[in-house]
């Protein structure tokens, strides 16, 4: 159980590679995660260092397989249906070192 309600939903479409005749990225079978979004305007720093916007931040349960390429499309209660790259990864952990939560800024 997380600690934290976790009452979105989210596809993840896992990067599995470079198309070579086509240069164009392919992805794996999408799968959904149980998560939490939340809108926001904020700076991080994303896997080059650079700082820049990310519009929102997925809250996943414990520590998921997401990587930096994967694609993340999300559907509001509006029914307005986005997809994200992530820009920053970060795990929240325990004091014994357990994930507790994993944010994944978009």
């Amino acid at each position: 159980m997380a600690i934290i309600p976790l009452k979105q939903a989210v596809v993840v479409e896992p990067f599995a590679g470079t198309d070579p005749d086509w240069n164009e990225l392919v992805y794996g079978t999408p799968y959904y995660e149980d998560c939490r979004f939340q809108e926001a305007a904020k700076l991080v720093r994303n896997q080059r260092g650079d700082e820049v916007v990310s519009v929102g931040t997925f809250i996943f349960d414990k520590l998921p397989i997401i990587s930096i390429n994967d694609r993340l499309t999300y559907t509001n209660e509006n029914g307005t249906v986005r997809t994200y790259t992530p820009i920053a990864i970060s795990v929240r952990r325990a004091l014994n070192g357990k994930p507790l939560l994993t944010e994944v800024d978009v």
